[in-house]
């Protein structure tokens, strides 16, 4: 469905709302008043991610040749997760690969996909027992099929099938039958794949691709996260046709020699110019919002001008609500963007790459100067995209969620969102302190963001002195009526592998249960700790000893010379 107006399907019984409600015309109360203490204030852009392509390029064909891939079981303690009063989280499982998403099946069998990206462990699916933790493997992911730049991302159930998303493609697996490829060739092989799929109440197959670039022009950054150089084509798709302004980015050619400066336009392909005026064919397989029949006929966009949309929700009324990922300071230099939960209107553009959460890059809001952040789209298909729902922190990453619907857990009509945590220093360079880590709330009656599940000491259990939650990465209500929460596991920064590392068997499964007792709305607070701020102080004393070190040792050098000398 790829038009000028947002409309409904026709000839559906069922479809989304095809214009904006009130709620929608302002920015929230959460983001007009979001407080960021965790982050410096917004001043001139740093792109780490292009630096340290730049720098590396020379070395690059050493550090392919390194293979190393991390083992090891995180310690545990579900009494460092707080809650509030009438709750109690408990571990299900661990010893999980890259764990990314779950999902319950019609005999109440859970299963958990681990997705493979940089952890040197092929995907797999596993079907877990939630009450012994038992484990048993389901499908290893042919490594033929295995994007190792990419990752298996989502997974969702549906009349005796598993239906995975896969880096660019769309399968369904009857267990203990072979992998069906029912949709390929999305562009999902860039910064960001095909997320999480869930089925409407419509019985279609809702999906998102999300953005190959960080704000839409292919650069150095994206030769940082190791996919540019393997898959030099590729580059962001519309979801209808763009007229571009004709504006292009310089750069030194990571792909070629690197005193050659080249210039790249907008969805386009690295080391292309644009013009003005150039149209841009927009797509069905584009970087947007999207859904087909179970079998993957009838592809069609949603939604299109969303950077990445992960989690996949409807609400009780049949509602379509989204999370999305902020901006990196990289490239374009969008600078403390906040990651977003929109509620999806059909057809509706929502402002990428011109726009972040709603307001124009070159807002002040982003950082001073507007560098690089002009518009790239010569005509906005609307000049005043919908605003987010509610905010969450800058670097959050606000990914699956789900709502509840069960009066035995509690809080009916919510929203409960994994908060994957931030990726600093790759992502960004200007946290004090830890930002996610988490599980939180959206009241959608208040539209406001509580905590719900948060680490007794706030950040990951594998850098501080906590065996709580290490990265949630998606949240799923079992048919026992507890909240599941899926644990990533460890993330290390490693410039030989495109930035980080994940470490095999660290991830794992969570369960929130109801108990016993009147019910509370908020957990404890955690203890907030200058993590990043001190690491920082750490790594500046290391180069300050290593740098005298140097010196020391060269005058020795120097010294012992001239003794020798006659």
């Amino acid at each position: 469905m790829i038009g000028n107006e947002a409309r409904p399907v026709e000839g559906s019984a069922w479809s989304l709302p095809t214009q904006r409600t009130s709620h929608q015309d302002s920015l929230p109360s959460t983001m007009a008043d979001m407080e960021h203490r965790s982050q410096l204030e917004p001043s001139v852009g740093l792109d780490l991610p292009a630096i340290l392509a730049q720098t590396l390029k020379p070395l690059t064909p050493l550090l392919q040749k390194v293979t190393y891939v991390r083992h090891g079981r995180r310690s545990h303690d579900p009494s460092d997760i707080l809650v509030p009063a009438g709750y109690a989280a408990e571990l299900v499982v661990t010893g999980l690969n890259t764990p990314v998403a779950c999902c319950f099946d019609d005999a109440r069998q859970c299963y958990v996909v681990e997705g493979g990206h940089k952890v040197g462990v092929a995907p797999r699916v596993l079907r877990v027992d939630v009450e012994s933790g038992a484990q048993e493997v389901v499908l290893t992911w042919p490594d033929e099929l295995w994007t190792k730049t990419g990752s298996v991302t989502g997974v969702a159930w549906r009349d005796g099938f598993l239906y995975l998303t896969n880096t660019d493609a769309v399968y369904r697996l009857r267990p203990g039958d072979e992998l069906e490829l029912i949709v390929e060739g999305l562009p999902g092989r860039g910064d960001h794949q095909v997320n999480q799929p869930l089925f409407g109440p419509d019985g279609k197959l809702y999906f998102a691709v999300g953005s190959a670039t960080n704000s839409g022009v292919v650069g150095p950054d994206n030769a940082a996260y190791e996919w540019l150089p393997v898959f030099p084509d590729v580059h962001d798709v519309p979801g209808r046709d763009v007229v571009l302004a004709g504006r292009n980015f310089e750069s030194h050619d990571v792909l070629g020699g690197q005193a050659e400066v080249v210039r790249t336009g907008a969805y386009i392909t690295y080391r292309t110019p644009t013009v003005t005026g150039q149209v841009i064919a927009g797509s069905a397989k584009s970087n947007a919002l999207l859904r087909c029949n179970p079998d993957g006929s009838e592809l069609e966009v949603v939604a299109w001008g969303l950077r990445n949309p992960y989690g996949i929700g409807f609400d009780g009324a049949g509602r379509l609500f989204v999370t999305e990922h902020g901006m990196d300071d990289r490239n374009r230099h969008v600078i403390a963007d906040y990651d977003d939960f929109y509620e999806i209107v059909e057809g509706a553009w929502y402002g990428f790459p011109d726009f972040a959460s709603g307001i124009r890059l070159d807002d002040a809001r982003w950082g001073e100067g507007g560098q690089r952040r002009e518009p790239v789209l010569a005509e906005h298909p609307d000049p005043d995209p919908p605003k987010p729902f509610v905010t969450f922190p800058p670097h959050a990453a606000a990914n699956g969620f789900a709502f509840s619907t069960d009066e035995r857990f509690g809080f009916e009509g919510d929203a409960f969102v994994a908060l994957f945590g931030d990726l600093a220093p790759v992502t960004t360079a200007r946290l004090l302190k830890p930002v996610g880590y988490k599980v939180v709330r959206v009241d959608m009656r208040e539209r406001r963001v509580v905590d719900f599940a948060v680490n007794r000491i706030e950040g990951p259990a594998s850098k501080l002195p906590h065996g709580g939650f290490e990265r949630p990465s998606d949240c799923e209500f079992g048919p026992d009526g507890a909240l599941y929460v899926v644990d990533w596991g460890e993330i290390d920064v490693a410039p030989e592998a495109g930035g980080v590392r994940m470490q095999a068997g660290s991830g794992s499964l969570w369960r929130i249960r109801r108990v016993a007792g009147e019910p509370g709305v908020e957990p404890p607070a955690s203890t907030q700790f200058p993590f990043y701020a001190l690491q920082l102080g750490a790594w500046l004393l290391g180069a300050v000893a290593a740098a005298v070190a140097v010196v020391l040792g060269v005058r020795r050098l120097l010294n012992r010379r001239r003794g020798a000398t006659p």
